[in-house]
């Protein structure tokens, strides 16, 4: 009976994908607004949050793909995802008059989201931060 329907087998999968998804759509909601973003006026600052919004996404498509965990496979799928969605990111904002395309950007993108997969592959203590189960610690 491997094939029969199990909905805490379709749950996990809402869970692993779920905060990926949000990310994306938080990221197409941000990309349509008017105006510049908030944030400091630090020259160079919004390369900064794209380095770590996109790779804080990387992370999550990597923790959602269901592969071996060190498969080639699955870093390069999550990156490629992130990259692909980057470019059509960057791509929407070229038609907000408000905001630019800047291929810049794609690039903090993409270094945020290797740095992020790599570490959460190959440190532990990264991982095990990204892991933490929060709501077993308050049920104690």
């Amino acid at each position: 009976m491997e094939n029969a329907f199990r909905p805490d087998q379709n749950y996990s999968q809402l869970r692993l994908w779920a905060p990926a998804v949000a990310v994306m759509v938080t990221l197409v909601i941000s990309s349509h607004f008017s105006g510049k973003p908030a944030g400091p006026n630090i020259m160079g600052f919004d390369k900064v949050a794209h380095f770590f919004v996109f790779g804080l996404l990387g992370t999550l498509l990597f923790r959602s793909l269901r592969m071996e965990f060190r498969a080639a496979q699955r870093w390069l799928l999550a990156f490629a995802g992130v990259m692909a969605y980057a470019a059509a990111d960057e791509t929407l904002q070229f038609f907000n008059p408000d905001r630019s395309f800047d291929p810049w950007d794609w690039v903090a993108d993409g270094a945020g989201a290797l740095l992020a997969i790599f570490l959460y592959r190959n440190w532990k203590v990264y991982r095990g931060i990204l892991e933490y189960k929060f709501g077993r610690r308050l049920a104690k």
